[in-house]
């Protein structure tokens, strides 16, 4: 953090700027019969830990590709370290980083007279957020292992943006119709905001946190095939 902060300050700090301009741009919509009279900013503080979680999974992948082009990397696969670790690794870093951004993102809800929402309800918004930055991890991880180049990350971050904009990020799936309500439906992301933002707003719920593991888990599980996959291509 000290000597490349380039590489984490912007994963803080795009989440407190969605958060802040999301909920002051958007916070009329909360007087819809969806959100049931709940705070817009408290409705967003789930979607900003989840995004936080996105950037923390886009950083690993931006490090590994910065040392793949240094040849840091390389000196590590010549090690006795197995190569497994060159995922592990980044990934758990990822996990950190998305704790660290929760919080941050919680003491800004404070801020804005939203409080917390319980011991359960706060343990499941810091676990989807830490499940989401372990997939995204992997994804932007395999991405690099492929192109041994930052200059992709472009190509990283468009798939987690995507992911979370085309879900239940702004609106729940109630409020929706048409194509986006269509692929809100089949999109993993939207049962990870769905959990979250129950643990939120109402409190933990078995009917949308069982989706959300199951969701998680399929994420991480394809996500994880393909930054392993990647690793054949270190050596060769």
């Amino acid at each position: 953090m000290r000597r490349m902060p380039s590489v984490f300050v912007p994963s803080l700090l795009m989440p407190l700027f969605i958060l802040v301009a999301t909920a002051g741009a958007f916070r009329g919509i909360g007087a819809l019969p969806a959100f049931e009279g709940s705070s817009y900013l408290a409705f967003t503080i789930p979607m900003a830990t989840v995004m936080g979680g996105g950037f923390a999974g886009i950083n690993a992948g931006m490090t590994l590709a910065r040392d793949m082009e240094g040849g840091f990397v390389d000196r590590l696969v010549a090690s006795p370290s197995p190569r497994v670790a060159l995922v592990l690794g980044p990934a758990l870093a990822a996990m950190a980083r998305s704790s660290f951004t929760t919080t941050i993102i919680f003491i800004a809800g404070l801020i804005g007279g939203v409080g917390l929402p319980g011991v359960m309800g706060t343990l499941v918004v810091y676990l989807v957020a830490a499940a989401f930055s372990v997939a995204t991890a992997c994804w932007a991880m395999g991405v690099a292992l492929r192109t041994g180049t930052v200059q992709a990350t472009p190509l990283m971050q468009v798939a987690v943006f995507v992911s979370i904009f085309f879900s239940v990020a702004y609106a729940p799936r109630e409020a929706q119709d048409g194509w986006l309500r269509n692929i809100s439906d089949v999109n993993p992301v939207t049962y990870l905001l769905e959990a979250s933002r129950d643990a939120e707003l109402t409190g933990v719920a078995i009917s949308s946190l069982a989706p959300a593991i199951l969701a998680a888990a399929g994420l991480i599980a394809l996500l994880g095939a393909f930054a392993l996959l990647g690793l054949r291509r270190l050596g060769t």
